[in-house]
């Protein structure tokens, strides 16, 4: 129980600096999309696309390596260990950065890409210090994490934030044009890497160079190899196939809402997974560190079981509010976005269980099984998306990004029988999706019915006053998550201890009945 209460502990720490992050990001992206139109948004959103990929490529298996490893040489009670391990990783970074910028200059200057109608130079230049700032920042927040302190990204990502939101304001009332704003972009990069360095000197223990063991050291290399391998077959697939071709063959509009779909979903599942997702890694690695794979199969279900139950959220809530969130947010002109978005939302929401499985798969060193997965799911994005993204643009992306997904996700779960007998808890998920369907359709119903702008409300709130019960009614909840409940319920004072009553009867029914 002590364990769960630190897990508890730093997903609710990660969990509210992530709300105040996205909360702030999404006001931006309204305030630029608003400000800039379809067309502009979407080659604005083609370059911060770019400097995404360009920071994956830099960093690719070394911030997952340094969570994994630091955490399982703590886990064995050697945090000398871990200061060697982060030291040479974090070398490792400098260099992986260099030559990303080196081959990016290169390009450009051969490629010369038509959204950037302006002097290739200031661009190139921005591009450079957001990339190397984000890609760092990254770095030092995987090696935070392995040492599970997670103070540090929570300062940086609120203060950098609400100065990013401040100067967006100011670009807005001017008027500002795409290059300004991606000026701002590479400036909140800048920002967070500093302030989350000045954070890791505070919280996290300094690394130093040092000797690493053998055995040690050939594991890091190969879980290396296979992890950036990996890591560059997935940049490949997460939607870069999609951006490109929409970019070639359809219009900037088109990548633009594409963008918008892309944001919105993040920015659900982060909402609501982000305090799991950051700390699952860290805390599976030192199980494994202290009780081999039996132990992290066994944290694999429990999480499995939190993140089904939050994915059928994102995907409930998505159905029913999208319409009139983005019309009230966005605009009529960004109507044309609504069904890509919804689609995406319940895709992302019913596929989010696959997050605890390659969490176990990095964690018991099956990278390999995670290879051979990107590759068969980065062939079937290819081929879909060449057969239909030229013919049918953003509905085409729309149905390779589903594709891609589902086929992923199935040899996912092809592999873990392998690996293991643990499985994911496939009758209880079963059960809570019916309760879902049910709350989604009552939801949708009350929110057509209303005709309001904020009539959306009502809807989300109609469809957690019913999945949250019916969660309990249909027994999807081990004892111990009732347990975790209790104890957090009784941190909120009064309205806690008044939500937990409600709850306790529902607990009550549900165990005399199985009984």
């Amino acid at each position: 129980m002590k364990q769960r209460l630190a897990v508890l502990r730093s997903v609710t720490l990660v969990s509210v600096s992530t709300y105040v992050e996205y909360a702030l990001g999404l006001v931006v992206s309204i305030w630029i999309a608003r400000t800039l139109g379809p067309a502009n948004f979407g080659r604005y959103a083609f370059t911060v696309w770019l400097s995404g990929w360009l920071m994956t490529c830099s960093n690719h298996a070394l911030t997952t390596s340094s969570t994994k490893f630091i955490a399982e040489a703590d886990g064995a009670s050697r945090p000398d260990l871990a200061s060697h391990i982060a030291y040479r990783l974090s070398r490792y970074q400098n260099l992986s950065s260099l030559i990303v910028v080196v081959l990016f200059v290169a390009s450009v200057l051969m490629i010369r890409p038509s959204e950037w109608q302006q002097p290739l130079w200031p661009i190139i230049v921005l591009v450079i210090v957001a990339v190397v700032s984000k890609a760092n920042y990254a770095m030092l927040v995987g090696i935070e994490k392995g040492q599970e302190s997670f103070e540090p990204v929570s300062i940086a990502t609120v203060l950098s934030g609400v100065i990013n939101v401040a100067l967006i304001t100011a670009a807005t009332m001017a008027h500002a044009d795409m290059v300004s704003f991606f000026a701002l972009f590479a400036v909140a990069c800048l920002m967070l890497n500093l302030i989350n360095r000045l954070a890791f000197h505070r919280y996290c223990r300094p690394f130093s160079k040092g000797p690493i063991p053998e055995d040690v050291s050939k594991r890091l290399t190969r879980h290396l190899r296979l992890t950036a391998a990996l890591v560059l077959l997935i940049s490949l697939r997460s939607s870069t196939i999609e951006v490109f071709l929409l970019n070639t063959f359809a219009t900037s509009t088109a990548v633009g809402f594409f963008a918008i779909a892309t944001t919105l979903t993040r920015g659900a599942v982060e909402l609501l997974s982000v305090g799991l997702t950051t700390t699952l890694l860290p805390y599976m690695a030192k199980s494994f560190g202290k009780g081999g794979t039996e132990q992290a199969a066994r944290l694999l279900t429990e999480a499995a079981r939190f993140y089904w139950a939050m994915g059928l959220i994102i995907a409930g809530i998505g159905l029913v509010t999208t319409p009139e969130i983005v019309t009230l947010m966005y605009g009529n002109r960004y109507v044309g976005a609504i069904p890509t978005i919804e689609a995406m939302l319940v895709l992302a929401g019913l596929l989010l269980v696959s997050n605890s499985i390659g969490a176990f798969q990095i964690v018991v060193d099956r990278q390999d099984d995670r290879v051979r997965i990107s590759i068969l799911a980065l062939a079937v994005n290819a081929l879909l998306g060449i057969a239909l993204v030229p013919s049918f643009g953003l509905a085409g992306a729309m149905i390779t990004y589903a594709g891609t997904r589902f086929a992923e996700f199935g040899l996912a779960i092809f592999y873990l029988r392998k690996a293991t007998s643990g499985r994911l808890p496939v009758v209880p998920m079963a059960r809570l999706f019916a309760a879902a369907l049910v709350a989604t359709a009552t939801a949708w119903l009350v929110v057509d019915v209303i005709h309001s702008r904020f009539g959306f409300i009502a809807g989300g709130l109609i469809f957690v006053g019913i999945f949250l019960p019916a969660s309990f009614l249909v027994r999807y909840w081990s004892d111990e998550d009732y347990e975790l409940m209790t104890m957090v319920t009784n941190r909120l004072g009064p309205a806690g201890r008044t939500l937990m009553r409600g709850l306790s009867s529902l607990h009550g029914a549900t165990a005399k009945a199985s009984s």
